[in-house]
């Protein structure tokens, strides 16, 4: 118990490190939300020992993604469930994976952040769960079951793979 949550701490300082990097010097360089959502996936994917696969399953599952040429992405969207921004997670669990008070809108408009924090919550499932079917199950329901949702985001052939090498 003691080691996973020394190992949430110090995953959240180092993003809180690389997150500011991010946001204020590499969004500037990239233009639209598709562009900035693609970037995000990979370099949070990437930190945070995340398969590329599942990132991108997730955003497509959550928000509709379809890749950085995406020129209709809505970035911005909220659930009926009042999931927030485009990983839709749920304001009420953002504020302790944050490390920090998460207001709405930033939940929501944030790309990055959004992004980033999501890939927060994968690794802390994965920490306790070992399994991505039941970590994707968690990340939906909050349980680790295997259901559709958790089926299509281990799915490695669900997203378009031309995202990746374009």
């Amino acid at each position: 118990m003691k080691k996973r949550i020394l190992t949430t701490a110090i995953l959240f300082f180092i993003g809180l490190a690389s997150i500011s990097l991010f946001d204020t010097k590499r969004a500037e360089l990239i233009n639209t939300p598709a562009e900035r959502m693609y970037s995000s996936l990979i370099c949070y994917a990437d930190s945070f020992d995340i398969p590329l696969y599942l990132a991108f399953n997730i955003a497509t599952i959550e928000t509709g993604y379809r890749g950085p040429n995406d020129t209709t992405y809505n970035h911005s969207q909220v659930s009926k469930a009042g999931a927030l921004g485009p990983m839709q997670i749920m304001h009420k669990y953002s504020h302790y994976y944050a490390g920090r008070k998460v207001t709405k809108q930033e939940l929501r408009d944030s790309i990055e952040f959004n992004v980033r924090l999501s890939m927060v919550i994968l690794s802390d499932h994965y920490d306790r769960y070992k399994d991505w079917a039941k970590v994707a199950g968690a990340y939906n329901t909050g349980k680790p079951v295997i259901n559709s949702y958790a089926k299509k985001a281990i799915d490695s052939t669900y997203f378009q793979k031309k995202w990746i090498t374009n």
